[in-house]
């Protein structure tokens, strides 16, 4: 029979290995994970692949000077851009938070997914 201070130590050293190898590596400069949020006034959860409605509420509200950030819980990459070119998340990938973009004028704006035109949303922003 094995002494339970071995066993101890075996899961010890598989804990750290396995949080080294899930620590390390990977492209974070192509779609950096951010916390949830990203730091914005305002997330909006992509939720969908297609139709109005992949971003949450086909419409969200924020009001002018307010940020606001895309989050992808999902793994196929996503983007949120204004038809009007306004503004551009760049790509979002899986678990990944857009960096905050700030809504500094007034309008509705729909948006779409770069990658699946299909999935669209309005952003209204109020003064």
């Amino acid at each position: 029979m094995r002494s339970p201070q071995r066993w101890t130590l075996v899961g010890t050293l598989l804990a750290l290995g396995a949080f080294a190898i899930h620590g390390c590596g990977g492209d974070d400069k192509k779609n950096p994970v951010t916390p949830p949020g990203g730091g914005a006034d305002v997330t909006i959860n992509i939720i969908a692949d297609m139709g109005a409605g992949a971003y949450g509420a086909a419409s969200t509200t924020v009001t002018v000077g307010q940020t606001v950030s895309w989050r992808n819980p999902r793994g196929t990459d996503h983007t949120a851009t204004a038809d009007g070119g306004a503004w551009n998340t760049g790509t979002i990938g899986n678990g990944a938070t857009s960096a905050p973009i700030a809504m500094n004028t007034q309008g509705s704006f729909d948006y779409h997914c770069g990658f699946h035109p299909t999935m669209t949303g309005t952003l209204v922003v109020n003064p």
